[in-house]
């Protein structure tokens, strides 16, 4: 994303410390690219022995450079998977960018390793994420970790020294730079469109139950409503829907003389997810630790059709006062009911620009893209009797 979630998303793609099928194909074009020395230096592509199969493997990875040595760093710790082959492999190795060149990596000791786990995350961002430690911290910081992150050093196929690599890419640099730009806008869109939105809440499906009992009285909120939002977010010519959801829904309506002529709904925003995770962002742009709940109070009565009464599905637009973050505005809402036997069901949105509530949305995923500074609140409101 240039979303509030692309970090947790990285996260989710190397969950339990090995990689699902997302990450794995991401894995094969990166590889290929790195192995033609299709873009700077630093990224290579290693062959390696694997350790149980006996057939080479290979993996993308960005090496780090530090007082004239180059450097590889698992960014999923010690169990990565490549780590474990170059072990068993005796450090033994090839790394291909644009030509291949064989060398020992040779495993540098704890002591030595927490200015260069420093280095390697300023230099390689896409490991950033799974790293419990900040980039700009001190030095310090990353002692504490560096016996969870080995690092390899680049050596001579003897171990004697570092290996001597020709500067020869600057003949890709013009056709690189290019190749390199075209993938990364190819990879971001999609994995931007590969992200699977839930559909808009909307009536359950089928036939509605007739009709029992009157319809005139209290209603309350019932086991089976939902509410969530919607948020557009783009990159490089893509696009896709974030959904947060909860049931965390409570509340009441009154119903008189055919109108809804009083509601008021309170939401549980902490309980909020997406893609069924909580999402740290969310807490932090929604404040949910200062404002829990969020509410919604009728404004003014909504006249239901006279076919509601006997169970047919109807429309109606209303307005009422939204409250988030302290902060209470006049809002519109349109929305779809029904009474399925002797339950009321309404479906409907709506349309919020964050900044009337004083929302921030995370920043976006550099250059790549951004969230719209507005979404959509939706629902899906289940009421029996009183």
């Amino acid at each position: 994303m240039s979303s509030w979630s692309y970090g947790d998303r990285l996260r989710e793609m190397y969950e339990g410390g090995r990689a699902n099928a997302t990450a794995r194909r991401y894995a094969k074009l990166w590889a290929a690219i790195f192995a033609l020395g299709l873009a700077p230096r630093r990224w290579v592509t290693l062959d390696v022995t694997g350790r149980r199969s006996g057939r080479a493997t290979r993996f993308p990875l960005g090496m780090t450079d530090l007082n004239g040595a180059w450097y590889l760093v698992p960014m999923l710790g010690d169990k990565c998977n490549w780590v474990e082959n170059v072990r068993a492999a005796g450090g033994r190795a090839t790394l291909r960018h644009g030509r291949a060149t064989a060398c020992r990596l040779v495993e540098e000791p704890v002591g030595q390793r927490a200015p260069i786990i420093k280095r390697y995350l300023q230099q390689v961002p896409g490991a950033r994420p799974h790293v419990p430690v900040d980039r700009r911290a001190p030095v310090a910081d990353f002692e504490a970790i560096a016996p969870r992150y080995p690092v390899f050093r680049v050596a001579q196929q003897d171990g004697s020294g570092p290996v001597v690599r020709k500067r020869h890419w600057w003949r890709w640099v013009s056709a690189g730079l290019i190749a390199l730009v075209l993938v990364l806008v190819l990879a971001v869109g999609v994995f931007i469109k590969l992200q699977p939105s839930p559909a808009p809440l909307a009536l359950p499906p089928g036939m509605a139950r007739p009709a029992v009992g009157p319809l005139a009285g209290d209603w309350n909120v019932a086991a089976g409503s939902v509410a969530g939002f919607r948020v557009r977010e783009s990159a490089v010519g893509f696009s896709n829907d974030v959904v947060g959801r909860t049931d965390g829904v409570t509340g009441a309506i009154t119903v008189f003389g055919g109108r809804v002529s009083a509601a008021t709904l309170r939401v549980n925003l902490a309980t909020l997810t997406v893609g069924g995770k909580t999402e740290p962002q969310f807490v932090t742009s929604l404040d949910t630790a200062r404002y829990p709940v969020a509410t919604f109070t009728l404004a003014r009565p909504v006249t239901l059709a006279p076919a509601f009464a006997s169970g047919a599905t109807v429309t109606a637009r209303g307005t009422g006062y939204l409250t988030l973050r302290g902060v209470s505005r006049l809002v519109t809402f349109s929305l779809a009911g029904r009474r399925d036997g002797t339950a009321l069901e309404a479906a409907g949105s709506i349309p919020i620009t964050f900044s009337t509530w004083g929302i921030k949305g995370p920043a976006g995923v550099s250059f790549l893209g951004s969230l719209a500074d507005h979404g959509v609140a939706e629902f899906l409101i289940l009421l029996h009797r009183a």
